[in-house]
């Protein structure tokens, strides 16, 4: 493989990394709705067979989630005046719709989280350098798992070397129960960060509670269940945000944190490496967050694309290169079901985490 994984500066994972590490079971963009129960999920059935469905994808297994969040996006901002019919009583279930589109995510991925010890992808993650900052826009924790089951890690305390143990100090440092840092430093290097939240992480929703709003890793980097609050016992919410191309992120600290470290992590890079990561219209905000972060100190020398189209994806992140920068681009072209034939012989020892 033409690519230094143990330098690489910035891995950016999207779902097309989480179906190969999991050999297809975790669905991709389209596909991702390939499970809806129109009893279960009545709102969102009837939303996505409206919006996601059209004569190049007629069923609703085949629908683009990306369709769905755009769509979903743009009515809450839309003058009611706009809707008739069918549309406007998506209107005004769009809080029902949304609520259900994060109930049937969760639903989704826990049952598709299985990574085998000799899977390529994973073992591939396993390779990057103790430095590699890892940015998974996935809710899953493939990642997280993966990193964290390599062997010679410290856990926990003040300077972990386990990336998710240092993801949880980010957060740690941005708790609203605490004098709230502002200047991260570069704690943001050697961290698994999650822009969109994660099904391992929780929060209290209660506002009687001083827990309220207190986002947290879960130690052991489980999925999430449901649970209950430690301090007043009422149930907890996972914390998911959906990819949007405008929404503020702010009301949720811990978010804007990880937000802040990896605009941080893609200024400093020499070398960002996305796998399965098409950077969708959906997540427009993050796009224009790469092209800041490129372009403050144009530090970026090489970019690669692990993709079924890495062609593609890499033509949209030229869109984020200030004028004037070269950059030198690599293609490493993924069949789904296959192994790549540019994939090494490994020697980092990967084991699952059980």
């Amino acid at each position: 493989m033409n690519w230094d994984m143990q330098n690489t500066s910035v891995m950016l994972l999207g779902a097309g990394f989480s179906a190969a590490a999991t050999d297809g079971k975790m669905p991709l963009m389209k596909g991702y709705f390939d499970r809806l129960s129109q009893i279960q999920h009545p709102a969102l059935f009837d939303f996505v067979s409206e919006v996601g469905c059209n004569q190049k994808c007629a069923l609703i297994q085949d629908a683009n989630v990306e369709n769905v969040l755009l769509t979903l996006e743009q009515m809450k901002t839309a003058p009611e005046a706009m809707f008739s019919g069918s549309m406007k009583r998506h209107f005004t279930n769009s809080g029902v719709i949304e609520q259900e589109l994060i109930d049937y995510s969760l639903e989704r991925l826990k049952g598709s989280l299985e990574v085998d010890d000799s899977n390529w992808a994973a073992q591939l993650l396993a390779e990057c350098g103790a430095d590699t900052t890892v940015v998974s826009m996935n809710y899953d924790n493939i990642a997280e798992r993966v990193l964290s089951s390599r062997k010679g890690l410290s856990h926990f305390g003040q300077k972990p070397s386990c990336p998710h143990c240092r993801m949880r100090r980010l957060l740690e440092l941005a708790c609203s129960c605490s004098q709230r840092n502002s200047d991260i430093g570069d704690f943001w290097r050697g961290v698994v960060l999650k822009p969109h939240g994660s099904i391992a992480w929780k929060r209290c929703n209660s506002r009687d509670c001083c827990m309220y709003n207190c986002l947290v890793a879960d130690t052991h980097c489980q999925p999430f269940d449901r649970c209950v609050c430690n301090n007043c016992n009422l149930e907890c919410s996972p914390v998911l945000v959906m990819p949007t191309m405008s929404k503020n992120y702010g009301h949720i600290k811990e978010i804007a944190t990880m937000w802040k470290a990896m605009y941080q992590a893609i200024v400093h890079a020499e070398s960002i490496l996305l796998f399965g990561f098409s950077l969708p219209m959906s997540d427009e905000l993050l796009i224009q967050q790469i092209r800041a972060a490129i372009s403050e100190r144009k530090r970026l020398r090489v970019v690669g694309s692990i993709d079924i189209n890495p062609e593609a994806v890499l033509d949209r992140f030229e869109l984020c290169l200030p004028n004037g920068l070269q950059v030198q681009e690599k293609l490493f072209p993924v069949v789904p079901g296959e192994i790549p034939i540019w994939v090494p012989e490994f020697t980092a020892e990967f084991v699952k985490n059980g």
